[in-house]
């Protein structure tokens, strides 16, 4: 019952019990004035009627209470029932702990006792909002033979060009630092380990042999400064603003940008749009798409020069059939994936498996 209902209910209550007091007023000062009856008898009249009504309408009354507890109790878990299920502002109305643990034991009571420890360890990360989300997520890969390179020759490399926009929707207490960097890193395990950890804005595989990584070591700061610009075409924009890189690091392992942004911290959406291309060494190569965060709706899409490179693809999105291969778009030459209008969760992805050997003539 709402509190508009209880108000009309005690208002009601208050005017029948003043009429009743009113009539009973007005039947007392008849009986003594006009029928000459004393106070004495008057008295005993109340008294009397007092002792004949009241045992009636307390046996009525809990009589009534015990006939109908049931149906009552029924239809109050009735309307509580269809309360938190369709009306979101009575759910708003509760404490964030008293809706915790409303989830709580509606899982322990859906999956047993026995599952639910499991169950709510998956959920309790999105309840309590430790995770980042990312919505409009398109990422565009396209494989090329390799351009005219005095550093990176047709024979033994090819190119990938990548392009991934997206907007980030950022948890209580998380923000997009205005300084943040971008790894090219050269070791699958300290690749898996940033994907795991969310270290960089963005990483990559880059895979490039000995002799052209010593030489790439061994140029001067701007040199290697041209080797980004002139090579791997990076370019960052947040919120539809060109990000400045401020400084870098090579070494053996890995190519670490350090970018600088001029986007609002305190905002909690950013849109993100980061484009490069990067020379890979050819042969047999493994190209991940990993989903690392909670993203809405993905698109993933490879495209690649179908008589000089063979690719095949292996989902492990966790949609289920949208995200099988068999749902997936292939033409002779690309490969997408499109997964409307749902969630995909964290560790999925895509792995392309590209051979990209030059064949004889």
């Amino acid at each position: 019952m709402n509190q508009k209902n209880r108000r009309d209910m005690k208002v009601k209550t208050f005017l029948l019990f003043a009429i009743t007091l009113l009539i009973w007023a007005l039947l007392f000062v008849v009986k003594l004035h006009f029928w000459g009856a004393d106070g004495e008898s008057i008295i005993d009249d109340v008294i009397s009627n007092m002792i004949g009504i009241i045992p009636p309408l307390l046996i009525f009354d809990f009589g009534l209470e015990y006939l109908t507890r049931d149906n009552i109790a029924s239809d109050i878990s009735e309307k509580i029932t269809q309360t938190l299920m369709g009306e979101s502002e009575a759910i708003s109305a509760f404490k964030d702990e008293d809706k915790v643990k409303f989830v709580k034991n509606t899982v322990r009571h859906l999956v047993g006792e026995e599952s639910y420890g499991m169950v709510y360890a998956v959920m309790e990360p999105y309840i309590t909002n430790k995770y980042n989300r990312r919505t409009m997520f398109r990422y565009k890969i396209t494989l090329r033979n390799s351009p005219k390179n005095a550093l990176f020759d047709d024979e033994r490399y090819f190119r990938i060009y990548e392009s991934l926009r997206y907007r980030k929707c950022y948890s209580e207490g998380g923000a997009l630092p205005e300084k943040f960097s971008v790894a090219f890193l050269m070791n699958d395990n300290a690749l898996d380990e940033a994907l795991r950890n969310r270290t960089y804005i963005f990483q990559e595989n880059l895979l490039i042999d000995l002799p052209e990584l010593k030489q790439i070591l061994g140029m001067s700061k701007s040199e290697q400064r041209g080797f980004i610009e002139n090579e791997l075409h990076l370019s960052i924009y947040i919120d539809g603003k060109l990000c400045e890189l401020s400084d870098f690091c090579f070494d053996e392992g890995n190519i670490i940008l350090n970018y600088s942004s001029s986007h609002d911290e305190a905002k909690k959406d950013h849109d993100i749009d980061i484009s490069f291309s990067m020379p890979q060494k050819r042969g047999m190569n493994e190209f991940l798409v990993s989903i690392t965060e909670p993203t809405f709706s993905p698109v993933i899409e490879l495209s690649y020069p179908e008589s000089d490179m063979k690719v095949k693809a292996y989902a492990f999105l966790n949609d289920g059939e949208d995200g099988s291969l068999e749902r997936a778009t292939h033409n002779v030459d690309t490969f997408e994936f499109n997964v409307r209008d749902k969630w995909i969760y964290p560790m999925s992805g895509v792995v392309f498996a590209i051979d990209t050997s030059k064949r004889e003539e």
